[in-house]
């Protein structure tokens, strides 16, 4: 059971690095390879926390302190982050070595939110369908087999009293 949590562990650290833009395919796989085992070291010191939630805090601390670095202080990691992504340069994600002009630009970018941005939480929450949830229930209650059965015998006699119409007049 333990190895499966370690699969789903795996899957969502390689989506969370996917949204980061790391790319080629094989570095993702070496990215995440890498992050799990030291998810497995921290794991095997505090077994009372999920490998998922081990996993996931160990990969968000690295990234927090990549993003971090890159900026250069903590006030200024919101900023970078913004930047990195708008740079385009994602290949450079979680790199230990930057190129001196990408820093620079980084740590230069000038950022200005417009009227229209408008910060909103991103809490889930469930969908109200307002009446037609009420109205699809009512009908699913209601269905049977018995209707189809009795709708699909109604249309054989429609069909079988046509065709013999049909041979009777156009013959």
């Amino acid at each position: 059971m333990e190895e499966l949590t370690w699969d789903d562990a795996f899957v969502r650290v390689e989506d969370y690095l996917r949204t980061h833009g790391v790319e080629p395919r094989e570095r993702l796989l070496r990215l995440t390879l890498a992050l799990i085992e030291e998810a497995r070291e921290h794991h095997r010191s505090n077994p009372a926390v999920s490998p998922l939630e081990t996993a996931m805090r160990l990969t968000e601390e690295r990234v927090d302190r990549w993003f971090e670095n890159l900026a250069g202080s903590v006030e200024a990691v919101p900023r970078a982050r913004v930047a990195f992504f708008a740079s385009g340069r994602t290949g450079l994600f979680l790199c230990d070595e930057l190129p001196d002009d990408f820093v620079r630009s980084v740590r230069n970018a000038a950022i200005q939110a417009g009227p229209a941005l408008e910060f909103q939480s991103l809490a889930r929450r469930e969908v109200d369908y307002g009446p037609m949830e009420d109205i699809a229930r009512e009908t699913w209650d209601r269905f049977s087999w018995a209707h189809v059965l009795k709708a699909f015998l109604f249309w054989l006699v429609v069909f079988v009293l046509s065709w013999g119409a049909y041979l009777r007049f156009f013959r």
